[in-house]
């Protein structure tokens, strides 16, 4: 019987997944591919049909928006490759999702970009330095035959965008190029037919109600083609950056891919896949290779690293994922496995979050500045272009005067949206990727947006500040052992899902105790367990206020009290050690300015000895109810609040934080109900994350503030007649370079985390609590 998967669509409705990510079998791979050649919403249900009946296919989504697919699948009975071989009989085209997605990549090759530079330069040449000799009509031939090759190199590009999109139901920018581009290049090609010497043209008897193409065809080529070239520069652009920042992704995916020397017992290499090393394997590489996983070198090498550096590294050294080597052979032992499964599905949500941008910006979802503005800009570019229309019509000249077309089109032109549907999403898109470089996932980009005007960080305990593997270390009695105690404790405890329980659980096996019989199911409750055995009620839960503790109790040790019928009968202490460079970490949020609380289901003494350590304040013996209360409080005070946890309570029970950020190694990130899910367990990374999401907040506020100074000067200009297309489609595509390179400057900036000094002057770790709560009122 194959088990169930809820199903969570790609376009922001169903896509396969499980309820928890830890359980998954190792059998079962996630793949995402492309998928291309969707025309309809009826395509997609096909394919999403065929996907899931194919065999060992467990479950499987078909997203139209962005064209992508998700599928779970069995290795023992189909691959990847199957898959993709499968669905091309069926008349579907899926790749492996490599790289930007479909939506996101102009068909656009080197050869067709210098082809578009090339054509537009002369283009652009003629119109400014034109022969003061040379005829007029030769000229506009001239300039005919480049803007017919700009409409013939350019304009399959911009029309593949415009019928993907206008497929999805939404009116791209690039139909409008497309539209104002072939009504210029009709208005030239009507004034080269048209030949004054003809007394009985019907051109001339329109003339009297205003259409004069006497010099028209020079400039209605010039924007036609101009409109074309400068479009799909500032589209190449916009693609570069994406490529770029997808880059990683693509190296990484490769590189699980990748087959490498694996020296075996006898010495004798092998050819494995990157994804099967496991730590302790020894690895051969020679010279050129690019290093697939963290190694251990046994030798001293020279190595590029993936920024460019050139360095030496010895023997025992570690050498990074993606360096390159520059010396001779070398051998090296595994520091961590890759784990191909949990990276492809990390890597797939990214997609998803790329595919959502694209979707919130040309479908201007949501109520954000940025939409609001979006929209304010296409009313006012039509409203301006019309305004020009009727004002040449009025003023004389007749509803038929060419004017009043390039007017508009100059208008229509531009009216720049680049903010909106190339730079803003390309800002969110790279910082996106950079976060999962830096091992975080990034489900809902509105968080990360979220995330720069936080001022408070709320740490749960267990599984967050702690690794989350407690242990225990001693049982306590108040009076003397009884080994039916402990048989009790054993059955409450036999399916336990807290990780104290499963600690106690595992303790008392590998002591020997066999677990008793309950009279009755065992209750769970936030605090504990509960259950009847031998006409006695037997209770396992954290100490309370008033209990009594043993008196020899470990500073900072967990305490969970044995109760029969209410008494408490003994103690259980539990150990769990804190991460590393957890105290670096509540500093580093302090110097930008947000204040750490930590909050705990686990007893007080434990949870406030934790917090003296790290010098945050601190509330213990709290549900999640009572954590949700505690935040809420914050929030009134006027705080914004981010919420950190390992991501269990929050599906039972949702905290009200204005972010939600989980520490999950080793889940699946569709299976942690959190926005954004830390993938490894470097608490340093919180701090480098509020770095990006302010650095993504600044770039996205500086690109609206461009954008809205621009079009407010730019469009009362072309509808006054003081700028030509020409000049328009020019100042578009300077103001879409600019954006994309404010929005270029995320790829370098932050650095990634622990690469750059720690900021002097950081004050000692026992007044954090104190200048916290001076400077953010927080409730006690």
């Amino acid at each position: 019987m194959h088990p169930s998967f809820p199903t969570v669509l790609v376009d922001g409705d169903t896509r396969p997944g499980r309820e928890g990510g830890r359980g998954r079998p190792a059998f079962e791979h996630e793949a995402t591919f492309h998928v291309e050649g969707l025309s309809c919403r009826s395509c997609a249900r096909r394919a999403e049909q065929a996907l899931r009946a194919l065999p060992g296919v467990r479950a499987g989504s078909v997203g139209f928006f962005g064209e992508i697919a998700q599928a779970i699948y069995d290795v023992r009975v189909t691959s990847e490759r199957e898959i993709t071989a499968a669905m091309a009989q069926r008349g579907f085209t899926f790749t492996t999702a490599v790289g930007a997605p479909p939506s996101e990549r102009a068909r656009l090759d080197a050869g067709r970009f210098g082809l578009v530079v090339a054509l537009l330069g002369n283009l652009v040449a003629l119109a400014s330095w034109r022969p003061a000799r040379a005829p007029e009509r030769e000229i506009a031939w001239v300039e005919l035959g480049f803007t017919l090759l700009l409409f013939a190199v350019a304009g399959p590009p911009l029309l593949h965008r415009a019928r993907a999109l206008a497929r999805r139901g939404v009116l791209g920018t690039e139909v409008v190029t497309l539209a104002c581009a072939t009504l210029a290049l009709a208005l030239g090609v009507v004034a080269m037919l048209f030949d004054p010497s003809r007394p009985a043209s019907i051109l001339e008897k329109l003339a009297r109600f205003g259409l004069q193409l006497d010099g028209l065809s020079l400039a209605a080529f010039e924007a036609s083609g101009a409109i074309l070239g400068f479009s799909i520069l500032a589209l190449y652009a916009h693609t570069a950056l994406l490529t770029r920042a997808f880059r990683g992704l693509t190296r990484a995916a490769l590189a699980r891919e990748a087959r490498v020397r694996r020296v075996g017992g006898s010495g004798v290499d092998e050819r494995v896949a990157c994804a099967s090393l496991a730590p302790g394997d020894r690895v051969r590489l020679g010279e050129g290779d690019i290093t697939p996983v963290d190694i251990v070198l046994e030798s001293a090498a020279r190595v590029a690293l993936p920024d460019g550096r050139a360095v030496d590294r010895a023997g025992g050294q570690i050498v990074e994922t993606g360096a390159r080597l520059l010396s001779g052979e070398v051998t090296g032992r595994v520091a961590r496995a890759p784990c191909s499964e949990l990276a492809a599905a990390a890597d797939a949500e990214v997609h998803r979050a790329a595919l959502r941008i694209e979707r919130d910006a040309r479908q201007r979802t949501g109520k954000s500045f940025a939409h609001v503005a979006s929209l304010a800009l296409s009313v006012a570019s039509v409203s301006f272009a019309g305004f020009a229309f009727v004002v040449h019509a009025l003023l004389g000249r007749g509803p038929f005067h060419p004017d009043g077309y390039l007017t508009a089109i100059a208008v229509l032109i531009g009216a720049s949206p680049a903010a909106f549907v190339l730079a803003l999403p390309a800002a969110r898109t790279i910082a996106v990727v950079r976060a999962r470089a830096a091992g975080v996932v990034v489900k809902d980009p509105a968080a990360l947006e979220a995330l720069a005007t936080t001022s408070v960080a709320c740490f749960d305990k267990t599984g967050t500040v702690t690794l989350g593997a407690p242990r225990v270390t001693r049982l306590s009695w108040r009076e003397f052992p009884d080994i039916s105690i402990l048989e009790d404790v054993a059955a409450l405890e036999a399916g336990a899902i807290h990780r104290a329980g499963r600690a106690i659980a595992h303790h008392l096996a590998v002591a020997g105790v066999r677990p008793g019989a309950l009279d009755e199911a065992a209750d769970v409750r936030p605090d504990g367990v509960v259950g009847r055995a031998r006409d006695a009620l037997v209770e396992v839960s954290a100490a309370r206020p008033g209990d009594p503790l043993p008196p020899d109790a470990r500073e900072g040790a967990s305490l969970v009290c044995v109760r029969r019928n209410g008494i408490v009968e003994a103690w259980f202490e539990l150990w769990d050690p804190p991460r590393l460079g957890s105290e670096k970490a509540f500093r580093a949020l302090f110097q930008r300015g947000l204040g750490c609380r930590l909050v705990s289901g686990d007893g007080p003494d434990a949870t406030l000895a934790l917090a003296h350590r790290l010098g945050v304040p601190a509330r213990g013996g709290l549900g999640p109810a009572e954590k949700a209360l505690h935040v809420r409080d914050l929030q009134q005070a006027g705080a914004r609040v981010l919420h950190i946890s390992d991501g269990q309570e929050d599906r039972a029970n949702p905290c009200p934080a204005d972010v939600s950020l989980a520490i999950a190694p080793g889940a699946l990130p569709v299976a942690v109900p959190a926005p954004l899910v830390l993938c490894d367990d470097r608490l340093e990374t919180i701090a480098w994350l509020v770095d990006l999401a302010r650095a993504l907040r600044a770039t996205v506020r500086q690109s609206l503030l461009v954008s809205v100074a621009y079009n407010a000067a730019v469009i009362p200009l072309c509808a006054a007649g003081f700028l030509s297309p020409l000049c328009a489609a020019g100042l578009a595509l300077g103001e879409a370079l600019i954006l994309c390179g404010n929005a270029a400057r995320l790829l370098v900036s932050p650095g990634l985390p622990g690469k750059a000094a720690a900021p002097p002057g950081l004050p000692a770790a026992g007044a954090l609590a104190h200048v916290r709560t001076d400077r953010v009122p927080l409730p006690p």
